[in-house]
């Protein structure tokens, strides 16, 4: 039979036992999150994590048939050099504002671009310009 005092040491030393196998169990089951895409250069693609952002990346490379040069100073990516950089930004900001005000409770699937229902391909579908509407036939 235990002592009072060996008793209590036992008792504690379980507790401390599991919970260490507890927290240890609770670091085990939840995933890490992925990290936040944030910078000073980063403006109106906020809040995305680096997957989401570097997926819509690559969506604005398939829209617009273009390499990352396209918009970005090869070597520097966070650099203002590239004129066009400021353009897409423009763009961007329009192709969102149109998703708000038109496809408000549209939500993307996975992989999708995470502008929303409208997204640069809508419009440029490859192309650097914007394909325009066939001009109307003549009577």
């Amino acid at each position: 039979m235990m002592t009072a005092p060996l008793a209590r040491a036992v008792v504690a030393m379980l507790v401390a036992a599991m919970a260490s196998s507890a927290v240890h169990v609770s670091a085990q089951t939840a995933p890490p999150q992925p990290a936040i895409a944030e910078g000073p250069t980063i403006t109106v693609l906020t809040g995305l994590t680096v997957p989401q952002f570097e997926t819509e990346m690559r969506h604005f490379v398939q829209a617009l048939g273009v390499s990352c040069g396209g918009c970005h100073t090869r070597g520097n990516f966070a650099s203002e050099d590239n004129p066009r950089k400021g353009v897409a930004r423009r763009m961007i900001e329009m192709t969102k504002a149109l998703n708000k005000k038109a496809f408000a409770a549209y939500v993307p699937a996975e992989g999708e671009s995470t502008l929303g229902r409208v997204t640069c391909y809508t419009c440029h579908q490859g192309e650097t310009t914007p394909k325009a509407a066939p001009a109307p036939p003549q009577f």
